[in-house]
């Protein structure tokens, strides 16, 4: 394993005004490991963010959201490659991943191609890809 990769509930959770307990221990544990996170978790948290009805709120969400890719840098946010997109059709064509969405196996294909362990609060989601999966929540 090369470090984490963070699926989109786990970076919402921080985003919560009161974050679970649990997570928070799991990032202070995982403080020096190395992080990573998915374009399309980035393209999912631009989309919740846009949602929020709370104006005040929502720009709370964008400040944090817009320092936090800053932070990142471009080599912590992986983009979907080539090998990343053949990952994702070896996943989607055994046809037994219907409890995931489409982009949900993009973020699984991308932990796969990276040696990423898989951090989520949706294990079961992801069950039998082979991947290492973290449940921060437990």
């Amino acid at each position: 394993m090369n470090g984490y990769l963070l699926a989109t509930d786990v970076v919402a959770e921080t985003l919560e005004t009161s974050p679970n307990p649990k997570v928070e221990a799991w990032f202070a544990w995982a403080y020096e490991r190395p992080k990573f996170l998915s374009v399309i978790t980035a393209g999912e948290m631009e989309r919740a963010i846009r949602d929020v009805a709370d104006a005040r709120r929502r720009s709370q969400m964008v400040a944090w959201l817009s320092f936090a890719f800053r932070g990142l840098g471009s080599e912590l946010l992986l983009p979907v490659t080539p090998a990343v997109a053949a990952r994702w059709g070896q996943m989607t064509a055994s046809g037994s991943r219907q409890a995931a969405r489409e982009t949900e196996l993009l973020v699984a294909a991308t932990a796969a191609e990276h040696g990423l362990a898989l951090v989520t609060g949706r294990p079961r989601t992801f069950a039998g890809l082979g991947l290492d999966l973290i449940d921060p929540f437990q």
